[in-house]
């Protein structure tokens, strides 16, 4: 199992907790109770599809906690040591990877659990210490839950999740039934198929689109506002000329009534499975920057994250969650920011289909997570500025060729819309994320990506698979 460095860089540097992340002080494998607490914590990561255990911090001030084992931490973490312990108490085997991060002159460790869980894992043989105490017991099925205030925790399964465990093991599977449908049928063949199956799904939500639009348009109004509120620096305005993707993710129903309240945005914040080291709509309240923390504007909560000052890695991001059921997005690209190719010149096509699938799967979750059901649907809509001029380049991998026909963009702007069942698996996302790229690449003189690179883009970044 590999695991994305950038990724776990991030979440030690800047740790939080979520469905998908777990902190935790430091644990002695070797003792029982250090043992019980690894099995319950990435048990409980595994049957929420997979995330990471993060260990060293402060579970409270998720402050680094100073190392005071008699072990070396590479060897008292040994990728073996973690993996044994797996495999004696799970029901269900599954791949785990250790990593450790050096932070304020000590490292951190990150165990990352696979996703992909089809049988829920259960504890298969019962721990106990001196007088018969139970650490562990056999049958124990744990799971990360959010408790009455939306904060995530790790608990022995209560009757009212359930639910969500089946629906990540259905989901599971039914992905890998539309893999493969896809192989099998091909894409001619799946559109007849739809075309037949079309009778029994229910109609586009009237006027959804036209809403996600007017949402993309309504984001870019407040983050004028926001700039205008806290200018960038007089040798940094430039960015804002740069590559740049928004996106409006818009619900049917709407719920008019609903507040930003603090626990609606700890939902969000929780409910992100944080599948690259700079996620999609990630709540910045833990940010060391003030400035970069949200606040409550005309009924949403609004952040507005400038790191430009060539840390270790730069970002310009504005974010606004509307709890009546209106999100946008907007994300300077790293195709301008990376050092490795002339800014304007290229568009790393692989990289913005992660980007693009993360911002579906992300909203997708954060919506289930804050009272949508899986029968609603949401909008999304895209919008890419400063185009014309650029060519697909595959820059962050340049051995690889994914598509083919390309030539100068001579667009500067281009808008796209897909409309997105909520009950979708992150796994069989690739459809949507197909429709939602081509009006992108067709600027870029007719380019197309291959029907499977799009398909494995959206499988690699689901299972935390990410090439480095």
């Amino acid at each position: 199992m590999n695991i994305d460095e950038q990724q776990i860089a991030r979440l030690v540097a800047q740790p939080s907790e979520g469905l998908n992340v777990e902190v935790k002080t430091w644990i002695d494998p070797r003792l029982p109770d250090g043992v019980a607490k690894l099995v319950k914590a990435m048990f409980a990561l595994r049957n929420r599809n997979g995330g990471f255990l993060l260990i060293g911090f402060d579970d409270t001030t998720l402050r680094p906690d100073p190392y005071a084992l008699d072990v070396d931490p590479d060897a008292l973490y040994h990728l073996d040591a973690i993996q044994r312990i797996v495999s004696r108490y799970a029901s269900q085997a599954f791949e785990v990877a250790v990593s450790t991060v050096p932070r304020e002159g000590q490292r951190h460790l990150v165990i990352a659990v696979e996703e992909g869980v089809r049988v829920p894992v259960v504890v298969k043989s019962d721990l106990r210490v001196d007088g018969g105490k139970f650490l562990l017991r056999e049958r124990d099925i744990y799971f990360r839950t959010l408790g009455a205030n939306g904060t995530p925790s790790t608990a022995n399964i209560l009757p009212g999740d359930l639910p969500d465990l089946l629906d990540i093991c259905f989901d599971n599977r039914e992905a890998d039934i539309g893999r493969f449908l896809r192989r099998q049928l091909g894409a001619a063949d799946i559109g007849q198929l739809a075309g037949i199956l079309q009778g029994l799904s229910a109609p586009p939500a009237p006027g959804l689109r036209q809403r996600a639009i007017d949402a993309l348009d309504e984001g870019e109004s407040a983050f004028t506002s926001a700039i205008g509120r806290r200018p960038l620096p007089a040798d940094k305005t430039d960015v804002l000329e740069l590559l740049t993707m928004r996106v409006a993710m818009v619900l049917e129903p709407e719920h008019a009534e609903a507040l930003p309240t603090r626990e609606f945005l700890n939902r969000l914040d929780a409910s992100n499975p944080q599948y690259t080291g700079w996620p999609m709509w990630f709540d910045s309240s833990a940010s060391a920057e003030q400035a970069d923390r949200p606040v409550v504007r005309k009924g949403a909560w609004e952040a507005l994250i400038v790191a430009l000052d060539g840390g270790w890695s730069e970002h310009l991001d504005f974010m606004r969650f509307d709890p009546t059921g209106s999100f946008f997005l907007r994300r300077l690209m790293q195709d301008d920011l990376s050092g490795k190719v002339t800014p304007g010149t290229a568009l790393d096509a692989m990289l913005m289909t992660y980007r693009v699938t993360e911002a579906i799967a992300v909203g997708i979750s954060m919506t289930r997570a804050t009272g949508w059901s899986a029968e609603d649907r949401a909008g999304f809509a895209f919008r890419w500025t400063a185009l014309e001029g650029r060519r697909v380049q595959s820059w962050a991998n340049p051995l690889r060729s994914i598509g083919f026909g390309s030539g100068a963009s001579a667009t500067a702007s281009v808008d796209a819309f897909v409309e997105v069942p909520l009950d979708t698996p992150h796994l069989a996302l690739a459809p949507y994320v197909a429709k939602a790229l081509a009006p992108l690449f067709a600027v870029f003189g007719g380019f197309e990506v291959k029907d499977q690179v799009i398909e494995e883009a959206v499988r690699q970044l689901v299972e935390r698979k990410l090439p480095g």
